[in-house]
């Protein structure tokens, strides 16, 4: 196993080092090649209110982990509304430009969507099992790209305005750079503190001052997304730089206010899993069969020190997965070979609470079942049935 390494780091947003540590913890994951430890945490810098892993990823573990990343599996659905990111880039379309994605995987039915809006599209990505032009954003050549966007991409960077920065040096003068992160704002009703390779937390105050030093200048914010827990900002490459000046302060007491909403969530969700390994140990012991779908990080903390029964199985569409769990001695199956087991299992446990609805209509189509109530449990989600994570 891997570990990756952590080392002081500044605040991004105001350069200090006067830090309020807020959380600590880790989490075991399987990348294309190694099984790695990544421990995370969140601080508030006392100074700007920005939220930053502190001490954060050493960066030369984090590219190498970035690199060995998998290319999203894309069997069930896409974890993203790809409706909402054509409503926004529709407004800044450039049909003889250039478009340039940051980070986005393997681009799919998206840069279709997107090729009547541009001239040609480029695709940056780190991770080496996808094919992809570019490899970081340094590679863009300067003053190349009408439109440069990156979603969910951000928020992974361990260096922000040294990326910002390179994005402006891509652009165009007057090109536009769109960006989506999730918004820390939003953390009591989620579960993204969980997320542990996000090492910076924005609020649309802390990103835009960010951006504002490296000469991107804010020209419109919402919450037009792609996915439902973050927001949209739009930037302009400018000559002149337009400062972002806010009370700190209250920036602070905000943040701390939203990372500790979210660790409450995380509480409950604790709780919420041990009533769950509850239920599945009793199940076990009559010889219920049981199905848990997903391999994600939700899973490993549910069957983190504890022994699942014998007649519990997990499945997940993507057979790059099968290996997984083997450290801890769990196979990983296919759906398609597991089709008897789910259709007699008593209880499904879904571990990956945004693709609900496809995995559903899966087993409803391929096994003529349908778990609803007691039957079904879908890890990561409040009270509503609402996805939190």
């Amino acid at each position: 196993m891997l570990e990756i390494a952590l080392q002081p780091r500044a605040c991004e947003c105001c350069g200090g080092s006067d830090v309020e540590p807020l959380w600590f913890s880790h989490s075991i994951v399987k990348r294309l090649v190694h099984t790695w430890k990544f421990p995370f945490t969140v601080a508030a810098c006392r100074i700007c209110g920005f939220c930053f892993a502190s001490p954060g990823p050493k960066r030369e573990d984090l590219m190498r982990y970035h690199a060995e990343g998998l290319a999203g599996h894309k069997q069930i659905g896409l974890p993203y509304s790809i409706d909402a990111r054509m409503k926004v880039l529709e407004r800044y379309s450039a049909p003889r430009g250039v478009f340039a994605e940051i980070g986005g995987d393997e681009p799919g039915e998206f840069h279709l969507r997107c090729a009547p809006l541009f001239g040609k599209q480029l695709v940056v990505e780190i991770a080496q099992d996808t094919p992809a032009e570019l490899r970081s954003v340094h590679d863009l050549n300067e003053n190349s790209v009408d439109v440069l966007a990156h979603y969910d991409v951000l928020e992974h960077v361990a260096e922000v305005k040294d990326f910002l920065a390179a994005c402006r040096r891509a652009l165009k003068p007057g090109g536009v750079m769109v960006c989506e992160v999730p918004d820390m704002r939003l953390y009591p009703r989620n579960l993204l503190l969980l997320e542990f390779e996000h090492v910076n937390h924005f609020s649309p105050t802390t990103l835009t001052a960010i951006a504002s030093q490296v000469g991107l200048n804010l020209i419109e914010l919402g919450h037009l997304c792609s996915r439902p827990y973050g927001f949209l900002a739009v930037f302009r490459k400018e000559k002149i730089k337009r400062e972002a000046s806010y009370d700190s302060r209250c920036e602070f007491i905000d943040a701390v206010a939203c990372v500790r909403g979210g660790l409450e969530q995380i509480q409950r969700a604790s709780s919420q899993l041990e009533i769950l390994r509850e239920r599945i140990s009793a199940l076990g012991r009559e010889g219920r069969k049981i199905t848990l779908w997903g391999v994600t990080d939700m899973l490993r903390r549910l069957i983190d020190t504890f022994a699942l029964p014998a007649s519990a199985t997990i499945v997940d569409m993507d057979p790059r997965r099968s290996d997984h769990l083997q450290q801890e001695g769990i196979a990983v199956l296919q759906p398609k070979d597991s089709i008897a087991h789910i259709a007699q299992s008593e209880l499904l446990v879904i571990c990956a609470p945004r693709y609900k609805s496809e995995i559903l209509e899966w087993v409803r189509r391929e096994t003529d079942k349908t778990f609803t109530a007691d039957a079904l449990t879908v890890l990561g989600t409040g009270p509503s049935g609402e996805t939190l994570s």
